[in-house]
């Protein structure tokens, strides 16, 4: 999924942003690895996709940083607990025709990353979460380099109980 953020350069001139998000399947056990099961035990399968729903428009230096929300969806067999997700930016993409300079992860800001959740998801069940935000950091250095780059963003639904 790929959502375009518009962003304002430090002299007033307009450029987008693009942020990947990594839509994840996350593949949730109850512990560490175990010998092969045996016969006649089952073996619980709790894959889940995770995906971003919200688009995030308007970013620019000096702008509130924008919500994020998404959807956890039990693609198992199993009921799963998700108790949150997380999100982090895990690289910055920088794109080739942007003006030059540095642009990385320390050019924005990620906030409430630990997004509620709280559920039991049966298979095929699926809940909402956000809480999250991202914006630009604020930083005195000239952020143009960020123009047209993309944010990677890794969510990991945390098990709990």
């Amino acid at each position: 999924m790929f959502l375009l953020i518009a962003r304002k350069r430090h002299r007033a001139t307009a450029a987008l942003v693009l942020i990947l998000v990594a839509g994840v399947t996350v593949a949730l056990s109850p512990g560490a690895s175990a010998p092969a099961a045996a016969a006649d035990c089952a073996t619980a399968d709790n894959s889940l996709a995770v995906t971003q729903t919200s688009t995030s428009e308007g970013l620019a230096p000096g702008v509130a940083p924008v919500p994020i929300t998404g959807l956890a969806v039990n693609k198992g067999t199993d009921s799963t607990y998700i108790a949150a997700v997380t999100v982090e930016i895990t690289s910055v993409t920088a794109d080739p025709g942007a003006p030059a300079g540095a642009c990385g992860v320390g050019d924005y800001l990620l906030l409430d990353t630990t997004m509620a959740v709280g559920k039991t998801l049966g298979p095929g069940g699926t809940a909402p979460f956000g809480g999250a935000s991202i914006g630009f950091a604020d930083k005195t250095t000239n952020q143009d380099a960020c123009q047209h780059a993309t944010v990677h963003l890794l969510y990991t639904a945390n098990p709990g109980g």
